[in-house]
């Protein structure tokens, strides 16, 4: 777990050493996520090289917020006289996340479609046993390969919708 930490620990550095080396707008954690994303995007890294510790985050993420509850308690004086600014800041801007966060979902739900669906078109998985014996041992690794993928998707699916109820019950 201690190597899984490091690398999102890694990334992130990453993502604060660009901001600082090029004097980005855009803050070093938000360019920490994208590498991040893009590379479990394109397979450098490996869900499995983070998923334990991604996982103990998302668990316990709601100890992330305590210190900055606490800091709210303590400038309480300071917030007086603009509370209501304060809650009605705070309302808007959970709608528009809430709404960017769902049309996001929306948008990589239909783009996963479409490329499986460009898949399941293109001929691929196709078992075409021949003559050749060697092609058609390829042609069952290839399944066997898409097969085992296909349960890493069911089982990464699950994960999600395990955290998504937790998440749900600890709202």
């Amino acid at each position: 777990m201690l190597k899984q930490f490091s690398i999102i620990l890694g990334i992130y550095f990453l993502g604060e050493l660009l901001q600082k080396a090029f004097v980005l707008p855009v803050p070093g954690n938000i360019l920490g996520m994208l590498i991040l994303f893009f590379g479990l995007y394109t397979g450098v890294i490996k869900l499995e090289m983070i998923d334990r510790i991604s996982d103990f985050l998302l668990d316990n993420l709601a100890f992330f917020f305590l210190p900055a509850g606490v800091s709210l308690i303590t400038c309480f004086a300071v917030l007086e006289g603009k509370l209501t600014a304060v809650i009605g800041v705070s309302i808007i801007s959970t709608v528009i996340i809430l709404g960017v966060t769902g049309m996001t979902v929306e948008f990589v739900k239909k783009f996963l479609q479409r490329r499986s669906m460009k898949m399941a078109f293109s001929g691929k998985g196709k078992v075409t046993v021949g003559k050749n014996p060697q092609k058609a041992q390829a042609s069952e690794k290839i399944q066997a390969s898409e097969r085992i993928q296909a349960s890493e998707r069911i089982q990464a699916s699950e994960r999600i919708q395990a955290r998504e109820r937790k998440t749900k019950e600890v709202s």
